[in-house]
């Protein structure tokens, strides 16, 4: 076999044996953007995508309430700027996870698996 063959066989043997490990796919989604879609339509490009995990770089409300009920996986961040107040003030960081994130958690499927 030749070796540009010999690699090409090695590289595509690699990947097949990746793509059946792969247990779920996520992305970024942020909505710092000049022609943002809808919430709601994200979402349902996510789930007609497979897209199980979804990472926010903020705790923008329309997201969360378009996630809620999806069964997507959420990963909040939080805004930059905060975190040195965090980092000093456990009362602050509780403060902004109890008005940012604790209103979308529900005890049935109707909210969002943050």
């Amino acid at each position: 076999m030749l070796p540009s063959f010999r690699f090409l066989f090695l590289f595509l043997a690699t990947v097949c044996t990746l793509g059946s490990t792969v247990v779920a796919i996520g992305v970024n989604w942020g909505t710092t953007t000049s022609h943002p879609l809808p919430p709601p339509k994200v979402v349902e490009l996510l789930k007609s995508n497979n897209i199980s995990k979804v990472k926010l770089f903020d705790a923008d409300p329309l997201v969360l309430q378009a996630l809620s009920g999806s069964n997507i996986g959420v990963t909040v961040g939080i805004p930059n700027a905060m975190l040195k107040s965090f980092n000093s003030s456990k009362k602050a960081a509780e403060s902004w996870v109890h008005d940012n994130v604790t209103r979308y958690f529900s005890s049935g499927s109707s909210g969002v698996r943050i």
